[in-house]
């Protein structure tokens, strides 16, 4: 395994994208999704790109990359067709200790993003170690059908129950056993029939019939 999979806490972070077209608006538009404050260098950028920067969601600078625009970044992704921008970029990058990704030339990366299957809050990630980008994306196509957004509203329902659990059950044993029992339960099958409230109810009975036992023992 070359690379070490991670999730990154990019809220409130300086990132930095290069670039203005349709990749480097999916790119951002997942950036400003996991709350990074972005800015993107461009003299040219995408309507919808355009329409972020007029609503002060990114920032926006209309001209070509400099060294400069990198002060204070934690993160950069370049996105341009211009594949000696793309080797700056990643040259800088690397000379201030940052984390840079040149998007499809893992060899200017010092870190690749997978393909994303996402659910709610729940995010199923397919890389092939910059491998095979196609192959990410036909696992990618396979995963999204046999995982609908039921799981999504499942996670929904486990993280509520999660909290009211470690507020009501002290033993760390006991906590993980019902949390256990409700994944495993009917519950997703009931979130998937489109009966929601049920498999609720079923979290507050399982909840309650566990502080029962617990208050009996």
């Amino acid at each position: 395994m070359r690379y070490y999979p991670i999730y990154l806490d990019l809220k409130d972070r300086a990132v930095l994208v290069v670039g203005g077209g349709a990749i480097a608006e999916g790119k951002t538009q997942q950036l400003v999704d996991a709350g990074a404050r972005v800015r993107v260098v461009s003299p040219t950028i995408t309507s919808q790109l355009a329409v972020l920067a007029e609503r002060g969601v990114i920032e926006h600078r209309p001209d070509r990359y400099k060294v400069e625009d990198l002060m204070d970044v934690f993160l950069v992704i370049s996105a341009t067709d211009d594949q000696a921008v793309n080797e700056q970029v990643a040259r800088n990058a690397e000379e201030r200790g940052l984390l840079y990704n040149v998007v499809d030339q893992p060899a200017l990366c010092n870190f690749i993003t997978p393909a994303l299957v996402t659910r709610g809050e729940l995010q199923i990630s397919v890389s092939t170690g910059g491998g095979s980008p196609s192959l990410s994306q036909r696992v990618k196509r396979e995963v999204a059908a046999l995982i609908g957004e039921e799981y999504g509203e499942l996670l929904k329902l486990a993280a509520e129950m999660r909290a009211e659990v470690r507020q009501r059950i002290p033993d760390f044993e006991t906590r993980r056993r019902v949390l256990h029992e409700f994944i495993e339960s009917e519950a997703l099958d009931l979130i998937r029939d489109g009966r929601y409230e049920e498999a609720r109810n079923f979290a507050r009975s399982l909840l309650q019939d566990t502080e029962e036992t617990d208050a009996r023992c």
